[in-house]
């Protein structure tokens, strides 16, 4: 889809390495990709965060907060090395065209359980728009739009919105940070739409580039039910291994 337009658009590059690519060549360098770290098979049966070999099975995090508003997190990479650095130029260096490669990547690990879920609509994390003005896109819907085509689902990029800008919460615990986020938050246009047809979907995936403490995805989560979802599942690219 837009895959082969971002290869006319802009030089092929790897992800990982950002180095110049032949087009028609795998997307990233096979020696860079090996320099990823995946999540590996051992994970939290809520958030997907890598949990040690035979461990219970939800990890330090999600056994502490107990319920949850989504309901499942899977995640490709651990958020460390050259993958963290390719975010950063993904979300602050207009390397958009990477969207693609991250979606595949996505769907080559965890396509089985997100095909599974029985989703009827793909919903990225919304960005206030002082962050659309400096990004000039929202890299949570590019890659939402890549999953969607792929699963073959409607991606609602309106579906929520963000009514106030959020500064980093560092110094907050994780349900301050929720109730801030959550704060700023809101149904958009879509979400109004989809009700007045009686066509809001009962069970959605949420794409977000990041998985950190959860609490942006606990937020979402909390007011996409709040519209009437009844079932959500969180797929990210990048999930941090430690805990709050």
């Amino acid at each position: 889809m837009e895959s082969r337009i971002l290869d006319l658009l802009y030089p092929p590059r790897c992800p990982v390495c950002d180095g110049l690519r032949p087009i028609g060549a795998p997307r990233a360098h096979v020696k860079c990709r090996e320099k990823l770290t995946p999540v590996g098979a051992d994970t939290c049966m809520r958030c997907g965060k890598p949990v040690p070999e035979g461990a219970a099975e939800y990890c330090y995090d999600c056994s502490a907060k107990g319920e949850s508003s989504f309901e499942r997190g899977v995640s490709v990479f651990l958020y460390e090395g050259e993958i963290r650095e390719s975010m950063v130029r993904f979300k602050f260096h207009r390397r958009e065209e990477y969207a693609p490669w991250y979606a595949a990547e996505l769907l080559a690990a965890q396509g089985t359980t997100l095909r599974g879920f029985g989703a009827e609509a793909v919903i990225p994390v919304p960005v206030h728009r002082r962050k659309m003005r400096n990004r000039g896109y929202n890299q949570a819907e590019r890659i939402a739009r890549e999953l969607a085509y792929e699963l073959e689902l409607p991606m609602y990029a309106d579906y929520l919105r963000r009514n106030r800008f959020t500064v980093p919460q560092k110094e907050l615990s994780n349900h301050e940070r929720v109730r801030n986020l959550m704060r700023a938050l809101e149904p958009g246009w879509q979400a109004e739409w989809l009700k007045r047809q009686h066509k809001t979907p009962r069970r959605v995936i949420l794409v977000d580039d990041i998985y950190t403490t959860g609490s942006t995805l606990e937020a979402c989560s909390s007011v996409l039910k709040a519209t009437g979802v009844e079932h959500v599942m969180v797929a990210t690219i990048c999930i941090g291994g430690g805990y709050v």
